[in-house]
């Protein structure tokens, strides 16, 4: 066992045996020993505020770098499902490009092998198919919900009736003008030949 610094005084002293100056020095000792004692006593409490600060120093760098790991993690799972989704999205992108491609690819050799009676009927059907196909796309893409979707279908409408009108306008124009165009043609070509 550790011998205490103070040093042991005598329990069974007289006290009128002692003189004043040797009760004097056995207070100093003691009165010194005290000192040194309280003096020790600060230092380590000095030291152990100083651990509890650096401790509590630790421990928030600690949650802060726990926290600021958190954070990366979901930020990086936040980036990875973003990429997911671009991804499918580019997939479904990609794979609704084959579909079109293929459309037109059926679609012309649909062109190559028909016989056209109807050289109008086979251009009206094919931009009404072309037409069709880009609106279906774009109605797609509007929401069940959305308040515009009446709006989009009505004016789909209104346009396919001026088309429709437009078509029968620009193929009468045609019937009406290709005699006086092949007429003039006629002409031109006799005054050349006159020539």
């Amino acid at each position: 066992m550790a011998s205490s610094p103070i040093q042991a005084v005598p329990t069974d002293v007289e006290h009128e045996k002692l003189s004043r100056e040797e009760l004097l020095a056995l207070l100093r000792d003691v009165t010194e020993q005290r000192d040194n004692l309280a003096s020790q006593y600060e230092a380590m409490t000095l030291q152990v505020d100083e651990s509890v600060r650096e401790i509590a120093a630790d421990e928030l760098d600690a949650r802060q770098s726990e926290k600021k790991a958190e954070a990366s993690e979901h930020r990086a799972e936040q980036e990875a499902a973003h990429a997911a989704e671009l991804s499918s999205q580019l997939v479904e992108e990609r794979r609704k490009r084959a579909e079109i491609a293929d459309e037109f690819a059926r679609f012309r050799e649909a062109a190559k092998h028909a016989l056209v009676e109807d050289p109008w009927g086979v251009l009206w059907r094919a931009a009404s198919q072309i037409v069709s196909d880009w609106v279906a796309w774009a109605r797609a893409k509007i929401p069940p919900d959305s308040a515009f979707l009446p709006w989009f279908d009505r004016a789909v409408e209104l346009v396919k009736a001026l088309s429709r009108l437009a078509f029968k306008g620009a193929k009468a124009l045609f019937e009406w003008a290709r005699p006086h165009v092949i007429d003039l043609w006629e002409r031109l070509k006799s005054k050349m030949r006159r020539q």
